[in-house]
């Protein structure tokens, strides 16, 4: 029997983060403030959503060896994350991110770095040593060591899922892998042509997914919630309404906090309730890892909500 772990396949980032009061024009210079720095990365954040929550969570990724790399090691093992999956390239340089926040939302580039170096090593140790439930990734890496750790991680009986972040062209063959596919409306558009805006629209974008093969499809819409489809059902979740901070953190929170659900086999509705409320939760912080709640401040913020 499997035990309720998680590992994941992913980023590890340094963050660099600035806000504006407006998108620069080409070729031009303007003022930002709150000016801050952090570790994140998709792999990284959703690995230490999860393992705030309670669950035992592996991490598959590499950084360089230098003062970011050091840092991002050592906030993740303060996170109470596995890192022995994790390599150190004495050839790239830590990933980096840049994120530009205007109007409370953000714009990122991303430099891959030392997360292309992951090896297949790294991932069958990970795999066959973790004895987890659930194996998560995004598209952050290579994809074709996406591809590897999904294949490899559906042979030996775990849940798979994806979030296809950034949305690369997914090879079709590979659908088949995945049991689940979380994604937003800008992924859903790139990768099935349908940016899903209503209800009719998700249903068809996930009918995309599911003909090729995906099993559970769940897409967030923003304000509008986010809805979980499959070929015989399908649940809807409204938002929670916040005073936005940061929404960095908040896809991350959200996902990390959907892995851990199924890890401890919620209810489809409960999953996402509770992955609703740590997105939302996310965004009344800044930064990416630092915005990620612990159990106790999802459960009473659900809670407080309920009664009011």
């Amino acid at each position: 029997m499997k035990e309720r772990n998680v590992v994941v396949l992913g980023s590890i980032n340094a963050d660099i983060m600035i806000s504006s009061n407006r998108i620069p024009e080409q070729g031009e210079t303007i003022a930002g403030f709150d000016y801050f720095q952090s570790i994140g990365g998709k792999g990284g954040n959703q690995a230490v959503a999860v393992s705030k929550l309670g669950t035992q969570t592996a991490l598959i990724g590499c950084v360089g060896r230098d003062y970011q790399g050091q840092l991002a090691l050592n906030a993740l093992q303060e996170a109470n994350i596995n890192t022995q999956y994790v390599g150190v390239s004495d050839t790239e340089h830590t990933g980096t991110a840049v994120v530009l926040r205007v109007d409370n939302d953000n714009r990122i580039i991303i430099n891959q770095g030392a997360n292309g170096a992951i090896t297949q090593k790294q991932l069958e140790d990970a795999l066959k040593e973790s004895e987890a439930s659930v194996f998560l990734t995004q598209f952050e890496v290579p994809m074709n060591t996406v591809y590897e750790g999904l294949q490899m991680a559906k042979d030996l009986g775990m849940k798979t899922v994806v979030n296809p972040a950034p949305a690369f062209d997914i090879d079709e063959s590979q659908y088949q892998y995945m049991d689940y596919l979380v994604l937003n409306q800008s992924e859903s558009k790139a990768l099935s042509g349908i940016f899903p805006s209503n209800h009719a629209e998700a249903k068809e974008a996930a009918a995309y997914f599911i003909k090729r093969g995906v099993k559970h499809i769940i897409l967030t819409l923003g304000g509008d919630g986010s809805y979980y489809i499959d070929a015989e059902n399908e649940v809807s979740v409204s938002p929670y309404k916040v005073d936005v901070v940061d929404t960095t953190g908040a896809g991350d929170a959200y996902i990390g906090t959907l892995i851990y659900g199924l890890a401890h086999e919620f209810s489809v509705q409960k999953m996402l309730e509770y992955a609703s409320a740590a997105g939302a939760l996310a965004c009344t912080r800044k930064g990416a890892q630092s915005s990620l709640p612990v159990l106790t401040e999802l459960e009473t913020f659900i809670q407080e909500n309920k009664e009011n």
